[in-house]
Formats: structure tokens, C-alpha cells, sequence
């Protein structure tokens, strides 16, 4: 155990940190999931997108 490589060290680093991020980002999806209201449907995006090209079109 006293004679550890580096290479190992910054592995063990990379793994903690990519698990982390797999975690927050599992946790992230599933919030986003129960929170459906913030989901538009069909006709809204359809308004947008007509009142963004009306913008630029100018």
C-alpha cells in the first residue's frame, strides 16, 4: 500500500467524479420526469415558433 502509482490515484479521481455525475444526472432525469408541467404541447410550440419567425423575419 505504500507504494501506489499515480496513474491509479487519477483513475480512482476519474471513477468518483463519472460516478457522481451518472448519479446527478439519473437524479436530474427523474425530476424532470415528474415535474410534466413544464412540457409543452403541440399547439403553444406552434405559437412560438410563429411569433419567433414573425420576429426575425423583420
Amino acid at each position: 500500500m505504500g507504494n501506489i502509482n499515480g496513474g491509479y490515484v487519477a483513475l480512482i479521481v476519474v471513477g468518483i467524479v463519472f460516478l457522481g455525475l451518472q448519479f446527478w444526472w439519473i437524479s436530474m432525469t427523474i425530476k424532470d420526469e415528474k415535474n410534466e408541467k413544464v412540457l409543452l404541447n403541440q399547439n403553444q410550440t406552434d405559437e412560438i415558433k410563429k411569433k419567433l419567425e414573425k420576429l426575425f423575419s423583420k
